[in-house]
């Protein structure tokens, strides 16, 4: 028996949703009124042509809008609990409790605060494998389910992480090839791989020592997250929509700066608390 614990929240399609059916609701009561117009009264035929051809086309509007909402409206839908989010998937009709220390990717896409966060998603899944289960921002709450996903990935994967550092080992993290001329989804994009440990930082193109690190900067207008060296040059750079559990990674980044963590096989040097 799994222990979900006390569910906490329900996420379901967004007030956009009603506000959707309002409109079509007004759109057909008032298409309706000018087509039947025209039947109730006298009226001579040049007035009745164009209250038909506008009775016709408000209802035909709400017919498009009505179209929208369907593509509008998630597939998945989730409740928040105390361990984990149930997932409800509308197209399969079945539901999947997922525990947060079974998230391993988290794929979170910030939205522009020039729009108010309107396009703030977010997928996880629970292995490489794995299917990604997205949080869009037509989902009631989105953002907040979004920031409770990362800070559980942080509170449960973080300490166990730090541990792997400490003991000499490598962590890696997914990310996008953010090559140009990319027209395809994110989820067909493909993936390199960035290693961590309590030493150096590597990827494919170059090898950062953690001890040059000075400082994080994580830059949310321009999307990037940069490591720079005691005179604020670069020394490392990358999108923060192009590195899987990026969040993650800015924790155990900044505290591996903040305490200086040493490979933990070095007896001269003790471990610092967490």
């Amino acid at each position: 028996m799994i222990d979900k614990g006390q569910m906490l929240s329900r996420h379901d399609f967004s007030k956009v949703n009603w506000g959707i059916l309002a409109v079509v609701t007004l759109l057909f009561t008032l298409g309706a009124a000018l087509l039947l117009m025209p039947l109730l009264s006298n009226m001579e035929d040049p007035h009745v042509l164009a209250l038909l051809q506008a009775g016709a086309a408000t209802i035909l509007l709400g017919t498009i809008l009505l179209v929208l909402r369907h593509y509008l409206r998630p597939m998945l839908t989730y409740r928040l609990y105390e361990h984990g989010v149930r997932v409800l998937d509308h197209r399969s009709h079945k539901e999947r409790f997922i525990a947060f220390e079974k998230i391993t990717d988290i794929y979170h896409s910030r939205g522009s605060r020039l729009l108010g966060g309107l396009n703030d998603n977010m997928a996880f899944r629970t292995s490489e494998a794995a299917f990604w289960y997205s949080i869009k921002s037509n989902i009631s709450h989105s953002r907040q389910l979004i920031e409770t996903l990362i800070q559980q990935q942080i509170q449960q994967r973080g300490p166990q992480a730090l541990n792997s550092l400490y003991q000499g080992e490598k962590l890696t993290f997914g990310y996008l090839n953010s090559s140009r001329g990319w027209f395809g989804s994110w989820q067909e994009k493909p993936t390199q791989t960035l290693r961590l440990s309590a030493t150096t930082l590597s990827i494919s193109q170059a090898q950062v020592q953690i001890e040059k690190i000075h400082r994080l900067e994580n830059n949310m207008q321009r999307d990037t997250i940069r490591l720079l060296d005691l005179q604020d040059n670069e020394l490392f750079s990358l999108g923060y929509c192009s590195l899987f559990s990026a969040d993650l990674f800015i924790a155990l980044m900044e505290h591996m700066i903040n305490n200086r963590i040493p490979a933990y096989n070095n007896p001269a040097i003790t471990r610092p608390p967490y």
